[in-house]
């Protein structure tokens, strides 16, 4: 079992090595998006922040139009609120990490 781990990271790391920037970026953003991470999503109307969410394990989407242009809202599942739609603009997004006691 240990043999064909390091045969697949092997293989992985002269994939990842042989591929351009922009094409890692791109598979280490479907790798997030795969494993997922939980987020905080605040939003701030006159530097204060009026309203938080917690995204569980989920991701975040920004709306686009035909042309491939941001509309300007984020589009989240929130854990207790449910759907949620939000302007870019006044949002800020964290990772969430919940802290020990």
């Amino acid at each position: 079992m240990k043999k064909l781990l390091y045969v697949l990271l092997f293989i992985s790391f002269f994939f990842v090595v042989g591929c351009t920037e922009e094409s890692r970026n791109k598979i280490f953003r479907e790798a997030d998006n795969i494993l997922g991470k939980d987020l905080q999503v605040s939003y701030i109307d006159s530097g204060k922040v009026v309203k938080t969410w917690i995204v569980r394990d989920s991701k975040i989407t920004a709306g686009k139009d035909e042309s491939g242009r941001v509309l300007g809202y984020y589009y989240f599942w929130s854990e207790k609120k449910g759907y949620v739609q939000i302007p870019i603009e006044r949002t800020i997004i964290e990772e969430y990490r919940k802290v020990a006691n």
